[in-house]
C-alpha cells in the first residue's frame, strides 16, 4: 500500500508520496520504505507521473517503463496533459520491447483459469450442490449465464480493449481449445451441471470486460501542464496490464484548474487521515454511520411491529433503502459544505512552499497512524515532494537518493548533457 496527496491551485500542483512497498512473499511478505513513486515524465519539467498500488506492470518496474517513455519523447511536447497519458499508454500498450509478445501470450491461460473461477464464484450455490437432482441444477445455470451475460452485456469491452479480438476468441473454432481446458477441470464433484462451452465462453468475455476482477491494478496519475495550458491538471487511470496484444486501463478521474474552479485536493490510495482533514471523515466512519442508520430505520418497523402495525417486509426494505440513501447523502453533503468547500477557498491562496507543507504534514500524519494502529507497515519512509509550475517546471522540495550526488559528478555531467 501507500499513500499519496495532489493539491493544485493556479500557481502549482504539488505531488507528495511516502516511499513504503510491500513485496509478496507467502507467509511473509517484505516491507521496504526506500520505493520512488513520482516520476518526471518530460525533458521540459511540466509534466509528471506518481504511481501506487503495485510498483510494477506486467513484471516489469513501473520505475523503468515510465523513465523510458521519457527517453523516447525526447523534447516533444503536447498542447495538452491528455496528450501526454495518451502517448505514454500507447507506448506501453503491445510493446514488443518491455513486454515481449511471447510472454504477453504465456499470460492468456492463466488469465484465463483466474476468470473461470471469478465465473464459478459468481454462480449458485445451488448449482454445486449434489442433493439437488441434476436437471434442476442445469437449469439454475442456465438462469445464471443468462444473468451473467446480461451484466457483461450492459458493461461491455473495458474501455480500452476493443471487441474484435474477443470475437474472434469467441468463434465457434477458436473456442474450442478452451473449451477442452475448461472441461479438464470438470471432472469434480459438484460440477457435472456446469456447460463447458458457455463457461469457456463467460471466462474470456470475464477478461475483456472486468480485468480488474483477473489482473491487479496500478493508479497512475499524470499530472502537470500541457504547452496551451496556464493552469495545471491532472489524470487518474486505473492500469491494469496486457489481455492479448492491447493494455487494460481505465481513467478514474480528472481535473483542470481552471478561471472559476481553482483549487483541488486529492488523496490517493491510504488516506483515512487525509480524508479525516479534507472531508471531515474516514471511510471507516462512514461505513459506521451507515450501518448504524439501517439498524436504526428498521428498529422502527420493530417497534411499529410490537404496536400493532405490521408493515410487509418487501415494503420495508423498500422504504428502510430509500431513507437510507437520502440521509447518507444528506449528511455527508451537510459535511462537505462546512469541512471540504471552505478548504477549497483557502487551498486557492496558498503559496507554492505552503501546499508543499502541507502535502508533506498529511502524509506525516497519515503515516503516523499507519504507524501506532497497524502492523502491516504499508505507509511511511521519507516523504517526496514534488511542485510543477508553468514557468520553473518541476522542482523537488523532498527528495530522497540512493546515492551521494557529490560523489557522483560523471552522473551530474550525463544528466546535464542530455538537456543539451
Amino acid at each position: 500500500m501507500t499513500s499519496e496527496v495532489l493539491i493544485l491551485n493556479k500557481r502549482a500542483v504539488v505531488l507528495g508520496a511516502d516511499s513504503a512497498v510491500t513485496t509478496s512473499g507467502g507467509d511473509h511478505p517484505r516491507y521496504s520504505k526506500s520505493a520512488n513513486k513520482i516520476f518526471e515524465l518530460s525533458r521540459g519539467g511540466n509534466v509528471a507521473a506518481t504511481i501506487f498500488g503495485s510498483a510494477t506492470i506486467d513484471l516489469l518496474p513501473w520505475e523503468i517503463a515510465l523513465k523510458l517513455f521519457r527517453t523516447q519523447l525526447g523534447n516533444t511536447s503536447f498542447s495538452r496533459l491528455d496528450e501526454y497519458s495518451t502517448a505514454l499508454l500507447k507506448f506501453l500498450s503491445g510493446n514488443n520491447k518491455l513486454f515481449p509478445a511471447e510472454l504477453r501470450t504465456s499470460w492468456i491461460e492463466s488469465q484465463f483459469d483466474e476468470a473461470v473461477k471469478v465465473a464459478l464464484n459468481e454462480m449458485s450455490r445451488r448449482i454445486f450442490d449434489t442433493d439437488v437432482p441434476l436437471q434442476e441444477r442445469r437449469n439454475c445455470w442456465a438462469k445464471e449465464v443468462e444473468r451473467l451475460k446480461a451484466l457483461i452485456k450492459d458493461r461491455g469491452v473495458c474501455q480500452a480493449l476493443t471487441q474484435k479480438p474477443l470475437d474472434e476468441i469467441l468463434d465457434r473454432y477458436a473456442l474450442t481449445p478452451w473449451v477442452s481446458r475448461v472441461t479438464e477441470q470438470l471432472f469434480q464433484a459438484g460440477l457435472d451441471a456446469v456447460n463447458a462451452h458457455e463457461l469457456a465462453a463467460l471466462g474470456h468475455e470475464i477478461r475483456y470486460c472486468y480485468p480488474e476482477l483477473v489482473l491487479g491494478s496500478t493508479g497512475l496519475v499524470i499530472a502537470g501542464f500541457g504547452e496551451d495550458q496556464i493552469f495545471p491538471a491532472y489524470e487518474h487511470f486505473a492500469v491494469y496490464g496486457h489481455i492479448g496484444e492491447e493494455l487494460a486501463y481505465k481513467k478514474v478521474t480528472s481535473f483542470e484548474v481552471t478561471h472559476t474552479s481553482t483549487a483541488m485536493i486529492q488523496p490517493l490510495a491510504q488516506a483515512s487521515m487525509i480524508n479525516m482533514f479534507t472531508e471531515g471523515f474516514s471511510a471507516s466512519l462512514e461505513k459506521i454511520i451507515q450501518e448504524q442508520g439501517n439498524t436504526a430505520f428498521l428498529a422502527i418497523f420493530e417497534e411499529l411491529k410490537k404496536n400493532g402495525v405490521d408493515i410487509p417486509k418487501e415494503l420495508v426494505q423498500s422504504i428502510t433503502q430509500r431513507c437510507q440513501t437520502d440521509f447518507m447523502g444528506a449528511w455527508k453533503s451537510k459535511n462537505w459544505q462546512q469541512n471540504f468547500h471552505p478548504l477549497l477557498g483557502v487551498l486557492q491562496s496558498l503559496s507554492v512552499q505552503e501546499m508543499a507543507h502541507l502535502a508533506e504534514s498529511l502524509l506525516s500524519l497519515e503515516s503516523l497512524k499507519e504507524r501506532v494502529t497497524s502492523s502491516s507497515e504499508s505507509v511511511g519512509g521519507p516523504i517526496d515532494v514534488a511542485a510543477i509550475t508553468k514557468s520553473e517546471g518541476l522542482v523537488w522540495i523532498r527528495r530522497k537518493h540512493y546515492f551521494d550526488a557529490n560523489l557522483n559528478m560523471r552522473y551530474a555531467a550525463r544528466l546535464e548533457h542530455s538537456f543539451e
